[in-house]
Order: C-alpha cells, then sequence, then structure tokens
C-alpha cells in the first residue's frame, strides 16, 4: 500500500492553538507508524501565538507553504508594504486579539463610525465568503498537484472548519478522480451559529460546500460522537459511507511523568480555555460556600478570562483564591492538569460538543466537576471515563457532592484506564490509519 497522506490544513506549526493539535499530533505518529504524511499549509500566521517546539516535532516531514492574503486591511497592507503586522508582532492590548473572530476591528467596544460599518458590511457580505482562507484555494491548489504528481500520493485528509478547506478537497477529488480523501469534520458547522456566517447568501455557499464535501469524500470522520448523529440525521441521504467518530488524543509524549511537580505547592482546581460569558457563575457560587483552602486556576487567553471572572471573583469574595495564568505549552500544561484536585468543565446547553479540553481531562484521568446536560457528549463520556462528579444544579446538593469528595474524601470515581486510552494520540492515530486501510 502506497502509505503517502496529503494533509491540508490552514492551521500548521508552530501556530499553537486548538486547531491546531488534531492534524499535528495526526502527521507526528503517522510518521512513527511508518506512513508518509505530506502538510500543506498557509505561508503567513496572521493571528495566533507560535511555539517553535511544536515544529521541531515536525522534522523530516515535509511541510508547504503557499501564499495566503488575509481578506482585511491588515492583510492587503502587509501584501503592498511588506511590513509585518502579524499577532506575534503585536501586543496584546492591539486591536487584533488571537481570536480571528474579532481581529479586523473593536466596534463592539465604540461607537462604529460610517466608514467601519462599510468595512464590517464587506467583510461579513464578501471578504469572509466562504470564510477568510478564500484567498488560499488557488495557490493550495496549485501546490497539490505538484505534490501528487510528484509524490504519487494516494490519500489526501483535509480538516473542516474552515470551508475553503473543504473547497479545495473537492477540486482535488474532481481532478484526482482515483484519490482516497478523508474529510475530516473537526466541529459541527452549520449546525451551530457560532461556525457559520449569519448573512443569507454566505451561509448559503456554507452549507453547499459541506453537502458536497458529505457526498464526495470517501470517508467522513468527525471528532464528536454525538456530531457523527447530527450528520447522520441530517445528511444520511447524501452520503451512503459510514462515519467514523474518532475523538482528538493527548500527545503521548506530553504526558506527565507519575511524580508531577506543580510551579505552586497548593491544592487546586483547574478550568482550561476561554470562559465564555454564557457559562455563567452558578460553579462560583457553590465553591464560595466550600470550607476548604481550595484554589482555583484559570489557564487561557488572560484578557479574555480576567474580562468576565474577576466580577464574578469580588461577588463571591474569590480573588484571593482564583489565580489566571496564560497560554502555555501543552506539556506544562498536561503537568498542571495532572496535579489538580478536579477539572472544572460547564458547557451548559452545549450538548451536542466533545469538548477538547474534556479530552485532555479524561487521558489525564483527572476527576472532573461537570456541569453539563443530562443529554450530552460530555455526559456520555464522562460516564464512561467513571470520571464525573455531576453537578445537579440544586444548591444544597452540589454543595453537598463537593464537600464529599474534596473534604470528606469520599471515593465518587471509578476510573474506567482502558476507556481513557481511546483518549491518546497513539489511539487517535491508529483508528485513522485503519480508515486508511479500509479504502
Amino acid at each position: 500500500m502506497n502509505k503517502k497522506v496529503l494533509v491540508i490544513t490552514p492551521f500548521c506549526a508552530p501556530e499553537t492553538h486548538a486547531a491546531v493539535f488534531r492534524a499535528h499530533k495526526l502527521v507526528k505518529y503517522l510518521k512513527r507508524e511508518g506512513w508518509q504524511p505530506i502538510i500543506l499549509t498557509v505561508a503567513t500566521n496572521y493571528t495566533y501565538n507560535e511555539d517553535l517546539g511544536l515544529l521541531k516535532e515536525l522534522e523530516g516531514i515535509p511541510i508547504y507553504r503557499t501564499s495566503y492574503v488575509e481578506p482585511t486591511l491588515r492583510g492587503l497592507k502587509m501584501w503592498l508594504t511588506g511590513k509585518d503586522l502579524t499577532y506575534k508582532t503585536l501586543k496584546k492590548t492591539d486591536v487584533y486579539d488571537n481570536s480571528y473572530r474579532n481581529h479586523e476591528n473593536d466596534l463592539k467596544t465604540q461607537k462604529p463610525k460610517p466608514i467601519q460599518k462599510a468595512y464590517h458590511y464587506l467583510l461579513e457580505h464578501y471578504l469572509k465568503k466562504p470564510d477568510r482562507f478564500w484567498t488560499w484555494k488557488k495557490s493550495a491548489f496549485k501546490k497539490a498537484k505538484e505534490i501528487i504528481k510528484q509524490k504519487n500520493v494516494e490519500f489526501i485528509y483535509t480538516t473542516m472548519s474552515p470551508y475553503t478547506v473543504g473547497e479545495i478537497g473537492l477540486k482535488i477529488k474532481s481532478n484526482y478522480p482515483a484519490i482516497k480523501w478523508i474529510a475530516d469534520f473537526r466541529d459541527p458547522q452549520l449546525s451551530v451559529s457560532r461556525n457559520h456566517s449569519s448573512i443569507k447568501h454566505v451561509f448559503k455557499k456554507q452549507k453547499k460546500i459541506k453537502e458536497l464535501v458529505l457526498n464526495q469524500a470517501d470517508r467522513i470522520i468527525t471528532a464528536s460522537y454525538a456530531h457523527k448523529l447530527m450528520l447522520l440525521s441530517r445528511y444520511g441521504s447524501l452520503s451512503h459511507k459510514e462515519i467514523y467518530h474518532i475523538p482528538t488524543g493527548v500527545d503521548n509524549d506530553y504526558l506527565p511523568s507519575k511524580s508531577v511537580s506543580v510551579l505552586i505547592e497548593e491544592d487546586y482546581i483547574v478550568f482550561v480555555g476561554e470562559y465564555l460569558q454564557e457559562y455563567g457563575d452558578y460553579f462560583f457560587k457553590i465553591f464560595s460556600n466550600l470550607n476548604t483552602n481550595l484554589k482555583i486556576r484559570i489557564i487561557g487567553n488572560i484578557n479574555i478570562n480576567q474580562a468576565i471572572l474577576l466580577g464574578i471573583s469580588d461577588k463571591y469574595n474569590l480573588r484571593d483564591r482564583m489565580s489566571f495564568i496564560d497560554h502555555m505549552p501543552q506539556k506544562k500544561l498536561y503537568n498542571i492538569i495532572k496535579g489538580a484536585k478536579a477539572a472544572l468543565l460547564i458547557p451548559n446547553s452545549l450538548w451536542w460538543c466533545s469538548f477538547a479540553k474534556m479530552a485532555d481531562y479524561i487521558a489525564l484521568e483527572v476527576p472532573i466537576i461537570a456541569k453539563v446536560p443530562d443529554l450530552s457528549e460530555a455526559r456520555m463520556q464522562l460516564n464512561k471515563a467513571g470520571l464525573g462528579l455531576f453537578l445537579t444544579g440544586n444548591e444544597k446538593e452540589d454543595l453537598d457532592i463537593l464537600t464529599s469528595f474534596f473534604i470528606d474524601n469520599e471515593s465518587l470515581i471509578r476510573v474506567n484506564k482502558d476507556f481513557c486510552e481511546n483518549f491518546l494520540a497513539t489511539t487517535q492515530v491508529r483508528s485513522f490509519i485503519n480508515v486508511f486501510k479500509s479504502l
């Protein structure tokens, strides 16, 4: 079997953010399993922090970077002047933060001027149709043709979102019908409002791309079991092929040793990620009544998390018990997670999501305080892992649950170690290999 796989993703090392790691771990461990991954990605990282250590992990794996101009004033200015205006050159206090959804403007914090309104209109209606990566499509396809011909590639792997990657896959499949295409739906797109455009004609284009990918890809993969069921329910008639569910796994190389050392000698629980407004303050209300010296470490975009949580900490007199830590390399993060008494998962109504951080928590076998719907991907996976401490929404009952676990040291979890191994990168990649071999 030809074991060459062309991996097409705009998110690639040294970028360091959630969208990078699924494909990153795939190529890293594919190589160790004797396969030959080849990466096709963008030449310019406009938006995200970087970690050169991630790039070092991919030594020996060919990486091709092709032209991409961000369709914004910033991208145009960089293209015309050559001046580096990417995120890594800007201070975090600048308008370009590390969320590409907001980096074009700060209209939310001030009354927009007419010219700003016009610019915002162009962005949402035309310059991000179907998304901000459409300018990459031409150069990516041209390079893909060269790679396929020169390397004799048999498989291509695409990851969505963004939708543009789906368009690239469609064009390759149209020109090379014999090539085997694995389309990985990393996130739910049209099923979740935040993952698609609210503009009707842009949404229509995104919907068409998604349906064509489901119809023409040789294999469909999701990171969430619930998303798999959603696709089968809504689009089953478009694709008479099996849809595979493969969770994203924790990098085995980063697994902490049994004797984990942390920076601060204290008992703590940990929350990892961006704390969203819709998560509310319920947990902190309960936690404030817990008779313990337990601290809370909030790890993620420090500006976003402090903006929401400092007010909550003051409301419940928790300022001295909460610490905020910015993004950090995964290896260090996993040590902090493993050293925690528990991790916090409170996505509320997002029942459909597998939650990337939940996968990390399960792989590291950490007890998880979860406020999740009864019918949810999170509850299903946590029940199988035996790691869930489920809050009920009743203040007295939930305080009793936390007291029993943290103060009375009652054994409320039963870890299923075999199941937890499903959330390791080695398991993830072997599952992908089985899909490749099925073609």
